[in-house]
């Protein structure tokens, strides 16, 4: 037993376990000595409570940070994007530089955005200025599609208010929080039909933030073609990618899930709409991710449920990736190492960012660089020849 990993799940997924035991990992109970404990969001909470006081000792890690929430909840993720242009403004940082419209240059990818009930008046000032725009609500707590529609007037809002069983918006401790933004009603449309990203990053460490990125995440189709129709706001098949919603649909197709790897989708918009186009979408992509990462200093909750073949491949593999890095050699946990593993270990994970490095190239290794477009001496933007700058911020 000396020297083998020690671990616990409460999840009873395969792709989980199968990875532990071809490591001959052993499995202990949650009230036994462990190692490494993949826990259930709820476990995380109910572990690292206020009331608990649970520390864990420097041979432990767990598979969430404990304020995970931070990122996951969609009220939490805005509150904290918000806040963290707001002190990057302060700051002076180049990276919260704004347009003559008062629009960020490089912080603008979250669409307005507000809390109900707590921003009700706010809310209905913002539509009115354009009364024929498409919102969409969220509940705050929910995943997989939930309690998510769509809106176009006023009354809808008030409808869903008596609906809900309050008769004001004042009184806010019986209502759940929704998140309500402003539709994108002129989406990426592959095949006339809308679809997601689902993306896998791996965080290892905050102190300095150090996170991964894993070269095989997919697109989620919708199963009927997208129209911006008010006639059909309450088609979810048409809006929404969850498989939990389209796996209902007439033209869910049971095999490929409605599923394309990221490969094939860069594939298709290198055909469609150029290399340089699409390297400067991924590079925003990963832009976003590592932002969004400093604003919460967070994990997230990833579904290890497989609904098809290719699936349960990709998170069996996902999941070994993971563990490479994070149990370096699958040796028993010690919260001293901190370094970057070496690169024949990561799998298909690829160094998103690295903070420790970033620290020593400059504030201007901060600003993304996009295709024909650079920092000029003095962090404004200045034109090149329209060659593609290398990506600097990582």
């Amino acid at each position: 037993m000396a020297g083998k990993v020690k671990w616990v799940t409460d999840i009873e997924k395969s792709v989980l376990i199968n990875n532990f035991e071809k490591r001959g990992w052993v499995q202990v109970t949650e009230n036994e000595d462990w190692n490494f404990y993949w826990m259930s969001v709820q476990t995380i909470r109910n572990v690292f409570s206020v009331e608990t006081g649970y520390r864990l000792s420097d041979d432990q890690i767990v598979n969430h940070f404990p304020n995970h929430y931070e990122l996951t909840r969609k009220d939490l993720m805005v509150k904290n994007i918000k806040r963290y242009r707001k002190e990057l403004e302060k700051e002076g940082s180049p990276l919260a530089e704004k347009d003559e419209n008062g629009k960020y240059l490089y912080l603008d990818f979250v669409p307005v955005t507000y809390m109900l009930p707590a921003d009700y008046n706010l809310f209905v000032e913002e539509f009115r200025k354009s009364p024929s725009s498409t919102w969409i609500m969220k509940p705050c707590g929910k995943a997989q599609g939930k309690g998510i529609f769509l809106i176009n007037k006023l009354s809808q809002i008030k409808k869903w208010s008596r609906d809900s069983k309050t008769s004001s918006f004042v009184s806010q401790s019986t209502k759940e929080a929704y998140v309500i933004s402003l539709y994108i009603n002129n989406p990426l449309l592959i095949g006339g039909r809308k679809f997601d990203l689902r993306l896998y990053v791996l965080v290892s460490t905050y102190r300095p933030l150090r996170c991964y990125m894993y070269k095989l995440g997919f697109c989620r189709f919708c199963t009927v073609k997208y129209t911006p129709s008010t006639s059909e706001l309450d088609n979810m098949f048409v809006h929404l990618t969850n498989v939990a919603i389209q796996k209902h649909g007439e033209d869910y197709n049971h095999i490929h899930g409605g599923k394309w790897t990221v490969n094939n989708l860069r594939l298709y918009l290198e055909s469609t709409r150029g290399k340089e186009v699409t390297s400067k979408l991924f590079d925003e992509i990963h832009w976003i991710i590592v932002q969004s990462l400093k604003a919460v200093a967070v994990n997230a909750s990833p579904s290890l449920t497989s609904s098809t073949a290719n699936d349960r491949i990709l998170k069996y593999n996902l999941i070994n990736d993971t563990l490479n890095i994070a149990v370096p050699n699958g040796e028993i946990p010690d919260c001293k190492w901190n370094k970057s593993p070496p690169k024949e270990v990561l799998g298909n994970y690829e160094i998103l960012y690295d903070e420790e490095l970033a620290q020593g190239d400059g504030a201007d290794r901060e600003l993304r660089s996009r295709p024909g477009q650079s920092l000029g001496p003095k962090g404004g933007r200045s034109r090149d020849s329209g060659r593609t700058v290398l990506t600097t911020w990582k």
